[in-house]
């Protein structure tokens, strides 16, 4: 039996889903940029607004077109969505710097382990308080508990860096130190993550059925480690070789096109996505340790990211933010009690994530306003907030109402990160003083810097 076709009805629906959801997406993105908000903002909004939040109360029949409950009816858009959220986590990981936390050292450290270790242990006791319906069918206690704790203790690192760009903030010292420090709780966070899609899988209460995705994690972890950079160099390489060689015609082109990288990266994005999953995690974990070999490759050349920043930013991410605003359903917060926990969780987010943070800067003797703006820049959820939420929702360790929860929290904390950060910032000469001590040579300084 051959491939089936899509369906007059379903080739219909994605193309009026995507059409609306480009076009809403674009302009709320636009309106938030004026607001002097990230774009992320406005395009999750738009989702929300085109949800069952607010068009689905004031239009029903229209939102029942756009989010139809049929699972073929959807899947073309979710489908988008997830490679709207694998491309953002492939660039994300071409973007991080691994070698910057040991330049950092000591103070990255300290404000590190404040930022992810006290909202991570205050996380796994809101968790045990928490009512059963913020947990998914499928959740198993440990998934469940696990997965909260990570939703309080990352922060997102695309986002911050944009904010702190737009704020002329990101060249300052603390500014690094933000972007440093948010790379080390994402790095703990996604593992965390690929421990709660372990336990929400099959037998994932069955200390000895785990043994098996534990082992592939492991495995996936060390071919990762140990022979994927030598491959992916080799890979690179090849490539840069041929585009060295002359066209057809002879005129210097290759005959890639110049796109020999951006295949490289496709290709190894989705084959460790499979292999992530395969071991039990989640495909999305493969396409960021795409991003971070490539990265870190000596053959890594950065017109890959010029290749695919604008079908990224332009189609693929704001269809995934839409979407993921699509499935959020603030109607479920109507009880006093949801509403009720749903404060509580957002203050305990906000609370122990700034005061952690805050208190590693005090411990790493930076200037109490360097300090507190370090502090309130790692507060910024953003977008990885919301693929930790939207891999908890399809693994079913999230209900909805858990869901829209924690897409809320990232959706607050990110819009008051730019007002905050104004508000607290050191004054420029201030904020131009080392975080790191200066000692040795200048070039050592400039280097730590």
């Amino acid at each position: 039996m051959g491939l089936p076709s899509l369906g007059h009805a379903a080739q219909w629906a994605m193309l009026v889903q995507l059409l609306v959801i480009t076009v809403v997406a674009h302009l709320a993105g636009a309106a938030a940029r004026r607001l002097g908000q990230p774009a992320v903002i406005g395009q999750l909004s738009a989702g929300v607004l085109l949800g069952p939040s607010v068009l689905g109360v004031l239009w029903p029949a229209a939102e029942h077109r756009l989010v139809p409950g049929q699972t073929l009816l959807g899947a073309p858009i979710n489908t988008v969505a997830w490679l709207g959220a694998a491309f953002l986590l492939l660039l994300t990981g071409l973007d991080t710097d691994l070698g910057v936390i040991r330049r950092l050292g000591r103070p990255a450290l300290l404000i590190g382990a404040g930022a992810v270790l006290v909202p991570f242990v205050a996380g796994l006791g809101l968790a045990v308080l928490l009512p059963p319906s913020f947990a998914g069918a499928a959740a198993s206690r440990p998934s469940f508990v696990l997965l909260v704790a990570v939703s309080l203790s990352i922060s997102s690192i695309p986002v911050v860096a944009r904010v702190l760009t737009e704020l002329g903030y990101l060249k300052a010292d603390f500014g690094q130190m933000i972007l440093t420090v948010a790379l080390v709780s994402d790095a703990v966070g996604w593992l965390a993550l690929a421990g709660v899609t372990v336990l929400a899988g099959p037998g994932g209460g069955d200390a000895g059925e785990l043994l098996a995705p534990v082992a592939g994690l492991l495995l996936l972890t060390a071919a990762l480690v140990l022979l994927a950079p030598r491959l992916v160099d080799a890979a690179l390489a090849r490539v840069r070789r041929s585009d060295r060689k002359p066209g057809p015609a002879g005129d210097g082109e290759a005959g890639t096109g110049g796109s020999g990288d951006l295949l490289v990266a496709v290709v190894l994005a989705l084959v460790l996505a499979v292999a992530a999953d395969a071991a039990g995690s989640d495909g999305l974990l493969g396409a960021f340790a795409a991003g971070l070999l490539i990265g870190r490759s000596r053959h890594y050349r950065p017109r890959l990211r010029a290749q695919l920043e604008p079908v990224t930013l332009v189609l693929l991410a704001p269809v995934f933010f839409a979407v993921a605003g699509l499935r959020m359903d603030l109607t479920v917060l109507g009880g006093a009690e949801s509403l009720l926990w749903a404060a509580g969780y957002l203050a305990v987010a906000i609370g122990c994530k700034v005061a952690g943070a805050y208190g590693g800067a005090r411990l790493a003797r930076l200037p109490r306003r360097q300090g507190l703006a370090v502090a309130v820049g790692l507060n910024c959820r953003g977008a990885v907030e919301v693929v930790v939420a939207s891999v908890g929702l399809s693994a079913g360790v999230l209900s909805e109402t858990g869901y829209t929860v924690i897409v809320l929290m990232a959706l607050l904390t990110t819009a008051a990160t730019g007002p905050l950060l104004r508000a607290v910032a050191p004054p420029p000469g201030e904020a131009l003083r080392p975080v790191v001590p200066r000692a040795g040579t200048p070039e050592r300084v400039r280097a730590a810097r």
